[in-house]
């Protein structure tokens, strides 16, 4: 009997070559595998990937990022097909989206998740060195939600994956033709069980968080998210939620009332206003209310609905999320709202709607609404204007509309979402450098950009001494002396009240205290003296810059064993990147630096011994036939700062 990655396998191929019933056949063949084999079948596969290099690992996923773009025209009908939006929709919100997030992700991940020295107090840590290291939490499981099947899926995925971790993928029941692609996709251009996708029915989603997953990222409704932080919480399993939004556009009367409504008619209407950051509220400076509602309307009744390329927005998918939509407007209308445009008369989600008077505590108002709907209100001024939009508990995004630049920068910093536009709308989220991700009852977590490549990433803190003494002052055994000299310093450190009275209880304490007193740690770092390194990155570099310090010859200039200190420092190609090497007692020493391009910890040389990366050391000495001597880059430290100037030579 074939095991499941020799199924997986034998049915992607036959399905990538055609055979329709036998994409078919991979979907049940691989929803018939139980949630906790998944966990631990992508467990299996994360620590085969994470013994990887990075580089290696980029190199897989490129191939990855490749093989979406050019499957995007079967990807956009099949985003198309599930989804009811137009084709240009999908291609920009959704394909284009994801590229270009996975090509940030390529090009940045080895500088954002480098290694990185961390200052320390030199009186507390003297001849102490710490740093930063970035791991990934092993498995990821990925519930996206069907509005954006292939950005909200893949976006997370990728971020996940160039992070170190291994996916399960849980993709709605309502995307199945959007799934199985990337399914195909994954099958074909990764690891084995790297990354599963599933379209398990909700009711067994809770099942995949029982088999207690490493790391948990949710996007969806915020009822659905308060469950699966609750599931998670209970296995104490670390939840990145991105939930609802009830974005609102704050509409100044100095706005380009051009641009301002073509804006908010997009923001509001696009994707049949199934967008988490869609505009669902706007409100308008009262002097320039009338006039722009009535250009509003007018622009709204020229949209087209459909799925063709020439169409707009598309229509409300789903029965429930129809019924529900219809149901709000019903009462937002029957409690008193003023319907100023609807295009069917249904409330059925066909065709755009637009309201206005609608009551403060209206469900259009407090709950999520997924459908074409804008609700619209006055407001007298920027204080009102402000109050208005945070006064809602969702805070995903919002956006702001004035030619004034100052106001525009002022009440963007006064609003509490995650996120604010000003004078743009929705397309902040194409930005993949800039993070993402909402407040209060829109979630919490910060995903996009460096922010998401760190939250599935969890921070690991090494500390290093290299010191002759034997003990430290808080060792064992604690006496009353050594108390007292540890109060003295904290009182002079903080200056706490009678500081000077402990000043000179302080100077009778260093006639008694031995070696061991804490007064020897103010002695101990004023023998020391700080090392800088000032080391000039070539312009076309990558990947991280590692520094080793060494007091001998022995392991000079690469065994990182021997050196007496070293680390790695994020840098960018043409930039001169500071280095604390931290204190150093009065003797000789040598420094050598590297570009570690491949991430694999150690300087790669070839057969005869030669640097495959760019390489430099202290006195910068002419590169030779093999690596440099200690003697030739050796300096002195005494008991004055010094900073060192290194050139990295470009590997042969």
């Amino acid at each position: 009997m074939l095991s499941n990655h020799a199924r997986r396998r034998e049915l992607t191929a036959a399905a990538l070559h055609g055979g329709g019933d036998i994409r078919k056949g991979l979907t049940r063949s691989m929803q018939d595998v139980l949630p906790a084999e998944r966990i631990h079948l992508s467990r299996r596969a994360q620590q085969a990937w994470n013994a990887r290099t990075g580089s290696q690992r980029r190199l897989v996923l490129s191939k990855f990022r490749r093989a979406i773009a050019i499957s995007r025209d079967r990807i956009v009908q099949a985003i198309v097909q599930d989804t009811g939006k137009p084709p240009l929709d999908a291609l920009a919100g959704d394909l284009l989206v994801t590229l270009e997030h996975a090509r940030y992700c390529e090009r940045h991940v080895a500088s954002v998740l480098a290694h990185r020295a961390v200052k320390r107090s030199r009186v507390l840590y003297p001849g102490v060195h710490f740093r930063e290291e970035w791991d990934p939490f092993g498995v990821a499981l990925i519930f996206a939600p069907s509005n954006y099947p292939l950005q909200l899926s893949m976006v997370p995925t990728l971020t996940a994956l160039f992070a170190g971790n291994s996916v399960v993928l849980k993709m709605s029941e309502r995307t199945p033709a959007v799934a199985q692609i990337v399914e195909e996709l994954a099958a074909a251009n990764l690891p084995v069980n790297l990354l599963q996708v599933v379209t398990d029915s909700p009711d067994r989603a809770g099942d995949y968080i029982d088999a207690a997953p490493d790391v948990l990222f949710f996007t969806g409704s915020s009822a659905n998210g308060r469950q699966i932080a609750q599931r998670a919480a209970a296995k104490l399993i670390p939840v990145l939620l991105e939930l609802g939004g009830k974005d609102a556009a704050l509409i100044f009367a100095d706005c380009n009332m051009e641009r301002t409504i073509e804006g908010v008619v997009y923001g509001a209407f696009s994707h049949a206003g199934q967008v988490c950051v869609g505009i669902k509220r706007a409100y308008i400076e009262e002097t320039i209310y009338e006039e722009f509602l009535q250009r509003l309307v007018r622009r709204v009744e020229a949209l087209r609905v459909g799925t063709t390329f020439e169409c707009d927005l598309g229509i409300l998918q789903g029965q429930a999320i129809r019924s529900q939509f219809r149901s709000q407007v019903e009462e937002a209308l029957a409690h008193g709202a003023r319907m100023e445009f609807t295009m069917d008369g249904s409330f059925s989600g066909d065709g755009p709607i637009v309201l206005s008077h609608v009551p403060p505590a209206s469900r259009l108002l407090v709950e999520e609404t997924f459908g074409p709907i804008l609700c619209v209100a006055p407001f007298t001024g920027e204080d009102e204007g402000i109050d208005l939009v945070n006064r809602s508990s969702f805070a995903l995004g919002a956006s702001v509309w004035t030619r004034d630049r100052a106001r525009g920068r002022r009440v963007a910093s006064a609003l509490q979402t995650g996120a604010c536009s000003v004078n743009d709308v929705i397309r902040n989220i194409g930005n993949p450098y800039a993070g993402f991700g909402g407040n209060r009852a829109s979630g919490y977590g910060r995903y996009h950009g460096s922010h998401g490549l760190r939250a599935f990433s969890r921070v690991k803190t090494v500390m290093t001494t290299h010191t002759a003494r034997s003990r430290e002052i808080n060792w064992f055994p604690f006496t009353q002396r050594t108390y007292q000299g540890l109060d003295v310093l904290v009182a002079l450190r903080h200056r706490a009240p009678g500081v000077l009275r402990l000043f000179w209880r302080l100077m009778f304490l260093l006639l008694l205290m031995a070696s061991t007193s804490a007064i020897c740690v103010f002695a101990q770092a004023r023998r020391g003296a700080q090392l800088w390194l000032d080391v000039q990155i070539p312009a076309k570099a990558h990947g991280p810059l590692a520094y080793l310090v060494f007091d001998s010859p022995h392991g000079f200039p690469a065994n990182a064993g021997k050196a007496i200190r070293g680390g790695f420092i994020p840098c960018r190609g043409g930039e001169t990147v500071h280095v604390d090497a931290g204190d150093l007692p009065p003797g000789h020493y040598a420094v050598s630096v590297y570009l570690d391009e491949n991430q694999n910890g150690k300087l790669d040389l070839n057969f005869i011994g030669i640097p495959k990366e760019p390489v430099g050391a202290s006195n910068n000495p002419e590169p030779g036939l093999g690596p440099p001597r200690f003697k030739d880059c050796t300096f002195d430290m005494g008991n004055a700062d010094r900073t060192l100037q290194i050139k990295l030579v470009e590997a042969r």
